[in-house]
Parts: structure tokens; sequence; C-alpha cells
């Protein structure tokens, strides 16, 4: 009997110690962000939803988002099959470098591999950007201009009823994200509205 207790005690016990170490680990990456990161300031766009359960909040959308063609390295653009589109790019990580233009950061190139140093935002690649090209017969043809990346830093939390101001002032340009980087890791601290 007192075998048996004493077996499915570490069967619990070692049970809390993994669900445990399973929490601490989930914020350990921000908490590392938090203490070494490099607080940076990139462009914003918005529109104004509502979470049910947490209230009011920005869904921001940023201009590093869309990434230009030109902006590509050659192992992503060698990823565009005959068909205009991407092949593989959906499972990997796309780390995107950035460089500082005035007060903000704007991208600089976008690679599948890590870079080694620089300021860089790790993303997940969301879908191809279309325009639609004309050509000198009536019909169009479809180009790829670029690609969208998400990077997880898209809903800023705000008191309630504040949300409409303050995206109105994110629509009209007069907002930039803080955010602070750590080895391409991102967390979004604050709207910035004193451009």
């Amino acid at each position: 009997m007192k075998k048996m207790i004493k077996r499915r005690g570490f069967k619990y016990l070692f049970s809390f110690i993994v669900m445990t170490f399973i929490i601490i680990f989930m914020a350990v990456q921000p908490m590392i962000t938090e203490l070494l990161g490099e607080e940076i300031l990139i462009k914003t766009m918005a529109y104004d939803p509502r979470d049910v359960f947490r209230g009011d909040y920005i869904k921001l959308n940023y201009e590093i988002n869309e990434i230009d063609i030109s902006k590509l390295s050659q192992e992503i653009l060698d990823r565009i099959d005959e068909e205009n589109h991407y092949v593989d790019i959906e499972k990997r990580a796309v780390y995107v470098v950035l460089r500082k233009i005035d007060n903000y950061y704007e991208v600089h190139r976008a690679t599948l591999k890590k870079p080694e140093e620089g300021i860089y935002i790790q993303g997940r690649y969301s879908y191809p950007l279309w325009r639609n090209h004309e050509v000198k017969t009536p019909s169009f043809e479809r180009k790829i201009d670029g690609i969208r990346v998400d990077y997880s830093l898209d809903k800023y939390y705000v008191p309630e009823n504040t949300g409409k101001e303050l995206e109105e002032k994110v629509r009209n340009g007069e907002a930039l994200a803080r955010i602070k980087v750590y080895r391409g890791y991102a967390l979004l601290k604050d709207i910035v509205l004193d451009i």
C-alpha cells in the first residue's frame, strides 16, 4: 500500500514540475526581450474592433507588414513558381531586417536566414501581394509585387471607449508603435502619438 502511495505521489509531483517548467518557459522570451531588447518605432495603420472578454483594442497594421519585391532576398524570389505562387514558404520563418529612417524603422530586406547582426523581427509569411499591371492588350496580367508578413503585434488594448480617438490618429498617420526587439522577438509596448 505504501509503495502505491509513493508511486502515485511521484506522478503528481512529476506532473506539477513539468507544468511549472512549461509556464516558466512561456514567460522567458518576453521577459528577456523586455530586459535586453532594443526599443524602436514603426509606422502604423489601424481599425478599431472590440473584444467581448478583454474590452476595446485597436487592431494594428504596420507598413513593415507589406514587403516590396525589391527587398526580398534571392532565396525568397527563387521560390516563385511559374504560376506566380510562393512554394514552401508558408511553413518557414521570415526574418525582416530593419533600418532607421528619421525617427522610425522600415524594412531594409527580408530573408529566410536568421541575420547575425542588426535589428530584425521574425515573422510568418501570410500571402503574396498582387497588383494588376496593364499590358498593351486590354487583358491584365497578374504579377507578384511582394509579400505580406505577420509579426503577431496586431492588437493594442486600450481603456474602454477610448479606442475611437486613438484609431483616428493612427489612420491619419499621426502615430507610431513603440516595440522592443531582441533577437527577432518583438513586444508591442505603446502607441506614440507625438511624432
